[in-house]
């Protein structure tokens, strides 16, 4: 066992000014190295100044090629880079390996790998990165142990993996969660971002270094042959990696000048995955909203259409109101259109106040109270069943990294849902709840184009917002890509802002308004893109980021700043599925901070695919 891990991490970690490494930016991955210049400068034997980068001569070419960059701690109008190099993502049977190289590099401030760990667990210098498989639809995390102490020498011993279950397939009914899921963090269990069977990182590099960084994690094995790879909690994943498989990654000699960094500076266990004891991978969903409330998630082949519990039940009540009844008979109009010959499973979805037991309950009893309304509305070809998963499926985190309830999550995770497969993802009837649309935002007011953006707009402090401070928000563009679009944006102090440093703590209104609503993957205060969303004005449609419930969203979900505000960009994502053309004004929704519409060109990126070169795809 590797005694020391956790005591070289928090000395790492107490070796850096961690809060000065926060603001990160991503590039869009490069071509390999191979189309990089070459410079013939070099330090330490086997070091070499190759294309802008210190890197180790011995090293085969990489797979992709990423570039990150933040504000310099001294100077947040200088950047300090680094370059990502993914040198092999290998499968061995059930588990894949992937080993990175990170480059500090030849001019300028470095940026260290630290940045690519969860910012709730740096002390801990693990990395926090996931695959995407886009062919199974799932997001999968790295392997993780009992504790930062895994051994290397002991086969993976996953506890209770399994396949998620397909949505209904619920054998005797009861709930079944997510597949392999760790501990509870508060049970005593394993931190959700933390632990992994993976090497450690460092902060910034010397310069110039002697040797070169490498860095291993170790997955679960994806079923496709390429996959997504998501380099922490803020930067944009890195796209279509191929997956070999046996063909391990292998130190060439023993005079190379790299290393991964951990306690025993030893290369990584032969056996991939060693010392694993919990595997976990979750689907990716997307998720959409009419502006009245009816939310529908669309994971692989089925879709589950929503209906928040509040129209229907009153609170802890499993007995329909008399309002109920003209939702249910609108939801059956709906459900004689799509899911006519199909079977139709009613779901039953609770928040997580009270006990598990308690809640299963209600769920199961709220599933069954609207399966029997709405039965005799329906078409003798639909055929209906019931299950209830009390608060283990959540649409969206009850809590945040914290811990603390976010009220307005909990009340969209209490729903009933209806789940078929997909027929149209574009309804051409509507479930009216008669509710209200969206809260009214302030209109951001738009400024000249900062450099790179397609246009800059300015978000004044939502009223009680203890930061009083204005930012600049950049629209950087989109593309689309084998049906998925990236909307690149960036983060910045507004013109005129002196305030530079730490504005997104200490707002004592816990729950209250501040700039993109409460981060459920932060501390609360940290600024994220989970919460945003895009509005087609025309369809009156509201389209969230991809994400995987409470476990996360394909989008920026803790900024590189976390609570620094830089003068310079700190680029932020999020990725969608998105109809392939819109008939009029897009919106961009930020809770709490504001609203403003897509610039046309930006829109036309969203939906021709021909311009990103993945026409046909």
């Amino acid at each position: 066992m590797h005694e020391a891990r956790l005591q070289r991490a928090q000395a790492l970690a107490a070796a850096m000014v961690i809060g000065s490494l926060l603001v990160v930016s991503c590039g869009q991955a490069e071509s390999p190295a191979e189309d990089q210049g070459h410079e013939s400068s070099v330090t330490e034997p086997g070091v070499a100044a190759d294309g802008g980068y210190w890197r180790d001569e011995s090293l085969p070419e990489p797979l992709v090629q990423t570039t990150l960059s933040l504000p310099s701690p001294q100077d947040s109008a200088e950047l300090a880079t680094a370059s990502l190099e993914v040198l092999s993502l290998d499968r061995d049977g059930d588990y894949v390996r992937l080993v990175m190289a990170w480059l500090p590099p030849v001019e300028g401030p470095a940026l260290g790998s630290i940045v690519l760990s969860s910012h709730k667990h740096r002390y801990e210098a693990t990395p926090f990165i996931r695959l995407v498989d886009r062919e199974s639809g799932e997001l999968i995390e790295p392997l993780r142990g009992d504790s930062n102490q895994f051994s290397y020498e002991e086969p993976p011993d996953i506890q209770d993996a399994q396949e998620t279950p397909p949505a209904g397939e619920t054998g005797d009914g009861a709930p079944q969660d997510q597949a392999a899921q760790p501990p509870d963090p508060e049970e005593g269990g394993v931190p959700g971002r933390g632990t992994c069977i993976c090497s450690m990182l460092s902060g910034a590099a010397e310069d110039p270094p002697e040797r070169t960084e490498l860095i291993f994690v170790d997955f679960p094995a994806p079923k496709a042959d390429s996959v997504d790879i998501v380099p922490g909690e803020w930067a944009e994943p890195i796209r279509d990696v191929p997956v070999s498989t046996g063909e391990p990654f292998a130190r060439p000699d023993e005079s190379s000048s790299w290393f991964f960094t951990h306690a025993s500076g030893e290369d990584p266990p032969a056996h991939y995955g060693a010392g694993a004891r919990y595997a976990v991978r979750y689907p990716v969903a997307a998720r959409t909203e009419d502006l009245n409330g009816v939310t529908t998630t669309i994971e692989e082949e089925t879709q589950e259409v929503s209906l928040p519990s509040d129209v229907l039940f009153e609170f802890g009540s499993a007995e329909l109101t008399d309002e109920a009844a003209e939702v249910i008979e609108s939801a059956a109009e709906k459900l004689n259109e799509e899911a006519a010959g199909f079977t139709v499973t009613v779901e039953g979805h609770t928040d997580n106040v009270g006990s598990a037991e308690l809640n299963q309950q209600l769920s199961e009893d709220r599933a069954r109270a609207v399966a029997g309304a709405i039965s005799e509305h329906l078409e003798e070809s639909i055929t209906l069943e019931t299950v209830g998963y009390g608060f283990s499926r959540p649409q969206v985190p009850n809590t945040n990294a914290d811990g603390d309830p976010i009220p307005e999550n909990q009340a969209r995770n209490r729903r009933v849902s209806f789940r078929y497969p997909v027929v149209v993802q574009e309804a051409g009837v509507e479930i009216d709840l008669d509710q209200a649309g969206l809260v009214d935002l302030p209109t951001a007011r738009q400024i000249s184009a900062a450099e790179g953006a397609a246009a800059s707009f300015v978000l004044e402090p939502p009223e009680g917002d203890t930061s009083e401070t204005a930012l600049r928000f950049d629209v950087l563009g989109a593309e689309r890509h084998a049906g998925v679009v990236t909307m690149r944006f960036a983060l910045a102090a507004a013109p005129g802002n002196r305030h530079h440093g730490t504005v997104f703590t200490g707002n004592p209104e816990r729950g209250g308004r501040q700039h993109f609503g409460h981060n459920p993957q932060g501390d609360g205060d940290s600024p994220g893109l989970a919460n945003m969303s895009l509005i087609d004005i025309e369809a009156e449609r509201q389209y969230f980021p991809l994400s995987s419930g409470d476990r996360g969203c394909l989008c920026t979900e803790v900024a590189g700043t976390v609570e620094n505000l830089p003068s310079s960009q700190s680029p932020m994502y999020a990725q969608f599925h998105l109809p392939e053309a819109f008939q009029g004004q897009v919106l961009v929704y930020l809770p709490d901070s504001g609203q403003f519409a897509l610039p046309p060109e930006v829109v036309e990126q969203m939906t021709d695919s021909s311009r990103n070169g993945t026409e046909g795809e």
